[in-house]
C-alpha cells in the first residue's frame, strides 16, 4: 500500500514507523526541513518539503498513485483542504486531524464525506474516551479489555508482588489451574520482549498479561490488589483532554476540574453540566486538601505541561488517592513516569495513532492498541476461513518471532489457547506482536483467495 502523511508532528513520526513497519511504501510531506531530514536519517520513507495543501507538493509526492492520505498537520485547514485535493486526485481514503468537535456531529461528517474527507478524528476526544474507559473499568493500573470485558489486556508491575522477583514465568501462571492468563510481554529498561516460560522476573519489570475475568481476579488477589469503585474524580487542566473528560464521566462520577487560569475556569464552568469547577493551582496541596483530595478516589492530570502532570499524580497518590493518570507527552518521560507512584501513562499522540492505524489495517483486524509504556501493540483479529491460523493446533502452526497469540473469543466463552488449541473460523484472536514484527501477523490470518 503507498500511504502519504501530511504532517512530521510525534502522530505523523509515530505513523510514519508504523506503516513502514508493515511493508507499505511511505511518502512524509512537512514544512521543516532539518524535521524531515531527522526522521529521514531513522526510517526508510521518502520525503516531501512543503505545504500539504500546495497542488504541486501533492502532484510531486503522486498522491494520485497513492492508497491512503493522512493528514495530521497542526493546522485544522490545511488537513481539510490538502484531505479534499488528495481525494480529486484520486486517492481511495482520505482521513484529516481537526480541532473543531462539532465536525464530528453526524449531519456535518457526511457533509465532509461528500468532499472527500472519509474519516475525522479528534484527538483529545480519543484521549478522553480512553481516559473514561481506565475510569470505568477501576482498575489499578494500565488495562485494556476486549469483546465487553470478555478478555483484557492488562500491565502489572514486578515490585506490586509479593517476592515475584526471582519467580518464572511458569511460577505465576500456574497459581492458575486451569490457563486463565497469559503473560505476553514484558518491559525491562527500554528493551521489550516476549518470555519464555523459564524467564526470571527482575525487579521494575513491566509485565504485560492477557487474561480471561476468572484469570483477572487471580492475579488481583495473588499480588494483594484489588479492582476499586471509583466514584469521586478530580481533574486537574481546562485542557480540551480535561473538558471532554469531564464531561464524559459527570454522567456516571462526581466530577472536579481545576483550571489555573480564572477566565477560562468560568468559561468552563458555563459550558460542563454535572461538573463543579474550581480556579487555581492543582500543585498547591493545601488546595487539593481542601477540595477532599484525601477522599477522592481518581486523580487525572491533562494539563499542557508533562512535568506537572507527573509531580501533581504523584502528590496525589501520597495524599490517598486510589488510582492516578497522567498525559506524558514528552517521551522522554514516559519510562521515567513508569518507575514513579503513577498507574497509569496516557500519550495523545500514540493513542491517536493507534486509532488511526486500525482504521486503515486490512478486514482481517478489529482493532490495534499501540501500548504507551513499550514497543508492542496488541491486534484484535478475525480468524477466516482457509487462513493458516485455523483448524490445526497452535503448536502444528510456524508462528513467527516476535507475536504470542494470548486469547481467543468465540462467542460467548474466552480461552487462554495454550499449544494444543485450535483456532476455528470467525474466532476473535488476541495477538501480542512486538512493533517490528506486526507485519508478520498478517500473514496468518490471511485467508486463501480461492475461498472468497
Amino acid at each position: 500500500m503507498r500511504v502519504v502523511i501530511a504532517g512530521a508532528g510525534e502522530v505523523g513520526l509515530h505513523l510514519s514507523k508504523m506503516f513502514t513497519s508493515d511493508n507499505n511504501e511511505v511518502i512524509l510531506i512537512d514544512n521543516r526541513e532539518e524535521r524531515l531530514k531527522q526522521i529521514k536519517a531513522t526510517i526508510d520513507i521518502k520525503t516531501f518539503q512543503g505545504s500539504a495543501a500546495s497542488l504541486d507538493i501533492l502532484k510531486m509526492a503522486k498522491v494520485s498513485e497513492s492508497d491512503l492520505f493522512i493528514s495530521v498537520t497542526n493546522s485544522e485547514h490545511t488537513n481539510i483542504i490538502s484531505s479534499i485535493i488528495a481525494k480529486r486526485f484520486g486517492v481511495k481514503k482520505c482521513l484529516a486531524r481537526i480541532d473543531n468537535l462539532e465536525y464530528l456531529d453526524d449531519e456535518k461528517s457526511e457533509y465532509f464525506k461528500q468532499l472527500g474527507v472519509d474519516f475525522m478524528f479528534y484527538p483529545e476526544l480519543i484521549v478522553a474516551q480512553e481516559i473514561t474507559n481506565l475510569i470505568q473499568q477501576s482498575a489499578s493500573s494500565d488495562s485494556m479489555s476486549y469483546s465487553g470485558g470478555k478478555l483484557c489486556l492488562q500491565l502489572f508491575r514486578a515490585n506490586e508482588y509479593d517476592n515475584i522477583s526471582g519467580q518464572t514465568v511458569a511460577d505465576l501462571v500456574n497459581i492458575s489451574r486451569n490457563l486463565e492468563f497469559k503473560v505476553v510481554g514484558i518491559v525491562r529498561g527500554d528493551t521489550t520482549f516476549i518470555p519464555e516460560n523459564d524467564e526470571i522476573f527482575q525487579e521494575d519489570d513491566l509485565i504485560y498479561v492477557i487474561a480471561t475475568q476468572k484469570g483477572l481476579q487471580m492475579l488481583y488477589k495473588n499480588s494483594g490488589k484489588k479492582q476499586e469503585n471509583i466514584n469521586s474524580v478530580m481533574i486537574l487542566g481546562g485542557s480540551r483532554v480535561g473538558i471532554n473528560t469531564a464531561r464524559q464521566l459527570a454522567h456516571k462520577q462526581s466530577v472536579k476540574l481545576i483550571e489555573i487560569n480564572r477566565t477560562k475556569a468560568y468559561e468552563i464552568s458555563n459550558s460542563l453540566s454535572g461538573v463543579l469547577v474550581i480556579n487555581g493551582d492543582g500543585r498547591d496541596i493545601d488546595l487539593l486538601k481542601r477540595e477532599g483530595i484525601e477522599h477522592t478516589d481518581a486523580f487525572i492530570s491533562v494539563t499542557g505541561d508533562s512535568e506537572i502532570n507527573m509531580i501533581s499524580c504523584m502528590i496525589a497518590k501520597r495524599l490517598g488517592v486510589k488510582k492516578t493518570i497522567a498525559d506524558i507527552e514528552n517521551s522522554e518521560y514516559i519510562r521515567l513516569a513508569e518507575n514513579m507512584d503513577i498507574d497509569t501513562i496516557i500519550n495523545k499522540k500514540i493513542h491517536t495513532a493507534s486509532k488511526i492505524f486500525s482504521f486503515t489495517r486490512t478486514d482481517e483486524v478489529s482493532s490495534v492498541s499501540c501500548l504507551t509504556c513499550s514497543n508492542a501493540e496488541v491486534l484484535e483479529y478475525v480468524a477466516k476461513p482457509e487462513s493458516p491460523i485455523v483448524q490445526k493446533p497452535l503448536k502444528d502452526i510456524k508462528i513467527p518471532q516476535g507475536i504470542v497469540i494470548g486469547g481467543v473469543i468465540r462467542g460467548d466463552d474466552s480461552f487462554i489457547p495454550d499449544d494444543d488449541f485450535v483456532i476455528r473460523p470467525f474466532d476473535k484472536v488476541l495477538v501480542f506482536a512486538l512493533s517490528n514484527f506486526g507485519n508478520n501477523v498478517n500473514k496468518l490470518f490471511k485467508p486463501s483467495e480461492r475461498f472468497f
